[in-house]
């Protein structure tokens, strides 16, 4: 029998299609499956491309539809449901995962894992079918109970990076973070401060930065100090790339608003040191980094240990003006938000000009800019005027309020 050509496959089902129908992506599917995987599953994404689809209209393929019944009535034979085979069943394999996981005394290293491995590849249909299988429970599980009974941190270690390759749904995620009042959640949070390879970090970073966006406000407020502690580590290891600053960011962002006790761990972790040092670093104006570190200073900023702690920081108001006018109308929203909580609340006049920061707000007074962050320095000068403009620094020829 000659073998079924590839591009006959569905991409989702990995059988021969009947209906074969191209999304706005341009990747073909079975009209079954693709139209099981938008309306039973609700997803908005194309599975191979994982682009979203935002025509979801499924044009017929008429082209490879004729191919195809030409290829089958030269190969009467094959199975209308004939596939390529996998490399392994998944059913078997998650099967498989269960017996090991109730295996006692536990095995050192799970032979499953490395089988699921070997099944996603870059297969993002393998992802889905998996997932449906169950596999993103039973893997976080694992996590859990390898942790909890100290059993080996390979296992632990592959099974992270498992949950990272699945990719997993966000309705996946949101439903085994939420279980037993968020248990996966503190465990992850431990794992960020703990003595682990920095690989293992990295990935649960990232795996966090999922979770959080998927679970509801009540698993985000009253985080252990751990999480906060991890955060402030990987924010200030200069291995640390782009990538994952930006998740670390984005996990504040997530769970700051979500109650004071959050807030002052993250001061407590030395947070607030951290991104002024980052802020500091010469020719450091990442549009999206910078936006995202101002708006955690901020937040952080809105409670007065979080403004001591800013304003205690040799470089903290000089970090934070030498933002403006240089990333952003969105930094310098932030950046003016910041430094007039500071320069009420902190006594932060004198040093304010001796740092360039009122020449500064008299400049974004002048170019007009955001019209929030140009109130903002007008207020300032309002309030400081008579004191600023003693010094022979002020630029009182500029300033027009």
């Amino acid at each position: 029998m000659e073998e079924v050509p590839p591009f006959f496959i569905c991409p989702i089902s990995l059988h021969i299609m009947k209906d074969p129908v191209t999304v706005s992506t341009g990747v073909t599917y079975d009209r079954e499956s693709i139209h099981r995987w938008i309306s039973l599953y609700g997803h908005s994404t194309c599975p191979v491309t994982q682009q979203p689809l935002i025509d979801q209209t499924l044009t017929p393929n008429s082209t490879l539809l004729r191919l195809i019944q030409s290829w089958r009535a030269k190969n009467p034979s094959t199975s209308p449901l004939a596939t390529q085979t996998p490399a392994f069943n998944v059913s078997a394999v998650i099967e498989e995962l269960k017996e090991e996981a109730n295996t006692r005394p536990p095995v050192v290293r799970f032979k499953s894992l490395p089988k699921i491995k070997a099944l996603i590849g870059e297969d993002n249909a393998i992802r889905y079918e998996l997932e449906r299988a169950g596999a993103v429970s039973m893997v976080s599980s694992l996590v859990l109970q390898t942790q909890l009974n100290h059993d080996s941190r390979e296992t632990i270690e592959d099974a992270i990076n498992l949950l990272c390759m699945l990719k997993p749904s966000t309705e996946a995620l949101k439903k085994v973070a939420e279980q037993n009042d968020g248990e996966l959640i503190k465990a992850l949070s431990a794992i960020t401060s703990q003595h682990w390879n920095y690989r293992v970090k990295i990935e649960v970073t990232h795996l966090l930065k999922l979770v959080f966006k998927a679970v509801d406000e009540v698993h985000k407020s009253d985080l252990p100090s751990d999480l906060f502690d991890g955060l402030a580590e990987i924010l200030k290891d200069q291995n640390s790339n782009r990538a994952t600053t930006m998740a670390a960011l984005s996990i504040l962002l997530e769970v700051l608003p979500c109650g004071r006790k959050n807030r002052v761990r993250v001061v407590e972790a030395g947070t607030v040191a951290v991104l002024v040092e980052l802020l500091a670093e010469g020719e450091n104006n990442d549009r999206k980094r910078c936006e995202a570190m101002l708006v955690v200073l901020d937040c952080l900023c809105s409670r007065a240990e979080g403004r001591l702690a800013l304003v205690s920081h040799p470089a903290g108001i000089a970090a934070v003006a030498g933002k403006l006018l240089k990333v952003s109308n969105a930094a310098n929203d932030r950046a003016t938000k910041v430094l007039l909580m500071v320069c009420r609340f902190c006594g932060v006049v004198e040093e304010m000009m001796v740092v360039g920061a009122v020449t500064r707000l008299c400049m974004l007074v002048q170019v007009g800019s955001n019209g929030k962050a140009k109130e903002r320095a007008k207020e300032m000068l309002g309030l400081h005027v008579k004191t600023w403009s003693k010094s022979p620094c002020f630029p009182l020829h500029s300033i027009v309020l």
